[in-house]
C-alpha cells in the first residue's frame, strides 16, 4: 500500500507540477515584455548593453514571485485535475480504496510549500529586488548623475535609541559615509555626547568613523572637558546598518521595497510621523504577510474547481478561475483601502481576504465527499 501511494504520489506531482512550470514561465515572460515596453526606450538612449539588461530581468524577478505564483497555481491545479478527472484516473484511484482527500494531498503540500517559499522571497530578497531593479532604471534614465545612488544631508533619527545622524554624502553602493555628525541624547533627550567624523565606513559589520572628534556635555548641554581626538574608531554599540539609511531613501508609498521586518523597524525609528501613516504602514506591513498565502487558498479553491469541471472542459475552469481571482482582488483592495482610512485594524484589513476565501475552499472540499 504504502509503495503504492508513493507511485501514485509522484504521478499526480508530475501531472501538476509540469503544468505549474509553464504558467511560471509564461507570466514571467508577460510581466517582463511589459516591463520592457515601458523601460526599452531608457536602455537604448542609455547604450545599457545586452547583457546588464539580461541581470536587471534576472534580478527583477523574485519581486514578481509573489504576483505570478498563485495564479499560475491555480491555473495548474485546474488543468491537472480537469486533466485527471477526464481521463477517469482519480475515479480508478478512488476505486482502488484510496480516499479522494488523501489523493489530493500533494496538491495541498505544494500549496504549503509554495506560500512558505513567496513568504521566504517577500522577506528577504523580494525587497532588495524591488529596489535594486528601481534603482538600475533610474540610473539608467539619468545617465552619470550622482544623486541616483548618493544621498545629500541624509538625517536619521533613531527615536529608540535617541540618537540623530546627520550625514552629509552618504553612497549606497559603497556604504561611504562623508561628514558624519552623531549626537547620542539621555532619557529625558538633553545631549550626551557629539562626535562629527570626516569618514564613516562599514567594514567587518561595523561602522568605523576616520578623523572624529566626540565632545561629552553635562546635563545642562555644558561641555565636559576638552574634545577627544581619534584617529579611527569602532563603533561597537551602534545597531544601525547600512540598510538602515538605504531605507530612509525608500518611499513608504512603495511597498514592495520593505519587509514587514524593515516596516517594523521604520515605525520604531519615526515615532513623530502622523497616525495616518502609521495606519497606512501598518496595512501594508500585514498585506505583505497575508499575500503569499493566496497559494495555499488558490490551491484549496482550485481542487473542487478542478474535479467538478474535468468534464466540462478547460474554459470553464478557466473563467472560474479569473472570476476568483477578480473577486479576491476587489475584496483585498477593498479592505487594504478600508483599513489605511483606520475604519478596520490594519491586520483585519489585511488578513479579511484570506480569512473569507479560506472558509470557502473548505467549505467547497467538504461539499466534495
Amino acid at each position: 500500500m504504502f509503495l503504492r501511494m508513493k507511485i501514485i504520489d509522484k504521478h499526480l506531482l508530475h501531472t501538476l507540477m509540469v503544468p505549474l512550470a509553464y504558467c511560471l514561465a509564461a507570466f514571467m515572460m508577460i510581466f517582463i515584455v511589459f516591463d520592457l515596453f515601458d523601460n526599452l526606450g531608457d536602455f537604448i538612449d542609455a547604450g545599457t548593453p545586452a547583457l546588464d539588461v539580461f541581470k536587471y530581468y534576472v534580478l527583477l524577478m523574485p519581486s514578481l514571485v509573489v504576483y505570478v505564483m498563485p495564479v499560475s497555481l491555480m491555473l495548474a491545479v485546474l488543468y491537472s485535475l480537469s486533466r485527471l478527472t477526464k481521463n477517469n484516473e482519480l475515479t480508478a484511484m478512488r476505486a482502488s480504496g484510496i480516499g479522494l482527500f488523501r489523493l489530493l494531498a500533494p496538491f495541498v503540500a505544494v500549496g504549503i510549500i509554495s506560500s512558505a517559499g513567496v513568504v521566504v522571497i517577500h522577506e528577504t530578497i523580494g525587497p532588495w529586488s524591488a529596489y535594486w531593479t528601481n534603482q538600475y532604471v533610474r540610473s539608467q534614465r539619468h545617465k552619470g548623475k550622482l544623486e541616483v545612488y548618493i544621498s545629500q544631508n541624509l538625517a536619521f533619527n533613531n527615536a529608540r535609541k535617541k540618537r540623530n545622524w546627520l550625514i552629509e554624502s552618504f553612497d549606497t553602493r559603497s556604504n561611504l559615509m562623508v561628514n558624519v555628525t552623531i549626537i547620542q541624547q539621555r532619557p529625558d533627550l538633553s545631549d550626551d555626547w557629539k562626535i562629527t567624523a570626516r569618514r564613516g565606513e562599514w567594514l567587518d559589520g561595523r561602522w568605523w568613523l576616520t578623523d572624529l572628534v566626540k565632545q561629552a556635555y553635562d546635563p545642562n548641554g555644558h561641555p565636559l572637558g576638552p574634545p577627544q581626538f581619534e584617529r579611527m574608531m569602532e563603533m561597537t554599540d551602534f545597531n544601525e546598518t547600512p540598510q538602515t539609511f538605504i531605507n530612509e531613501r525608500k518611499d513608504p508609498s512603495v511597498p514592495e521595497q520593505f519587509s514587514s521586518r524593515e516596516f517594523r523597524t521604520f515605525l520604531k525609528t519615526h515615532r513623530e510621523i502622523s497616525g495616518d501613516t502609521v495606519a497606512r504602514i501598518m496595512v501594508d506591513m500585514h498585506h505583505r504577510l497575508a499575500l503569499p498565502w493566496m497559494c495555499l487558498i488558490v490551491v484549496l479553491l482550485g481542487i473542487p474547481c478542478g474535479t467538478h469541471t474535468g468534464r466540462k472542459g478547460a474554459l470553464l475552469g478557466i473563467a472560474i478561475a479569473l472570476s476568483l481571482f477578480f473577486a479576491y482582488y476587489i475584496l483585498m483592495n477593498l479592505c487594504l483601502a478600508l483599513g489605511k482610512k483606520q475604519v478596520v485594524e490594519p491586520w483585519l484589513a489585511a488578513w479579511t481576504p484570506n480569512i473569507i476565501f479560506f472558509m470557502v475552499s473548505v467549505i467547497a472540499n467538504y461539499r466534495m465527499r
